[in-house]
């Protein structure tokens, strides 16, 4: 699906499921020109992979490399674009877009404690979770069982999502807490 931006270079999201939104891309670098996302920002926070190739991600002015396993999380209202710079194929690149209140209502404890510093913080535009870094390795288990879920839509697979992106998001908070 190509990246549609208005003038103002928001891009153009309709979840799927309004009660449940996230989207999930797949194979979206395959049918961009060069392999390359234009520079875009969405209110949602945004999580990708690099799968097989190496991506350059660019947020803001800052670039970012992505190396085969290495997963990126997008602050939302952030400038935007991604590039694959090796790699024979397309990497398969699988993104999420969503908002905060998937995890949590807005007006709720868990979204104004946890969810609400990490979206609202100007000093963290993106974090990487780099493959070979000890504690990313439950990040990436996390992701890998959001990705399957959001593939096969099987029973229950809204929970599934909801759980592992808490647990990611709770992962985050500590960190940054720490």
């Amino acid at each position: 699906m190509p990246v549609i931006v208005d003038r103002r270079m928001r891009e153009q999201i309709t979840h799927e499921q309004p009660l449940f939104p996230i989207t999930c891309f797949e194979n979206e670098l395959s049918e961009l020109p060069n392999r390359e996302g234009p520079l875009h920002w969405h209110p949602d926070f945004e999580i990708a992979r690099a799968t097989v190739g190496v991506l350059d991600y660019q947020v803001g002015r800052e670039h970012i490399r992505l190396e085969p396993g290495d997963s990126i999380l997008v602050n939302g209202n952030l400038l935007h674009g991604v590039r694959q710079v090796s790699g024979g194929d397309p990497d398969p690149m699988p993104i999420i877009l969503f908002p905060g209140e998937l995890i949590a209502p807005e007006t709720g404890a868990v979204y104004q404690k946890y969810i609400a510093p990490i979206a609202d913080c100007a000093s963290l535009p993106f974090v990487v979770f780099r493959r070979q870094e000890d504690w990313c390795s439950e990040v990436h288990c996390l992701l890998d069982e959001v990705f399957h879920a959001l593939n096969r839509r099987e029973d229950c697979y809204e929970m599934v999502v909801q759980r592992d992106l808490n647990r990611l998001f709770e992962i985050l908070f500590r960190r940054l807490d720490a």
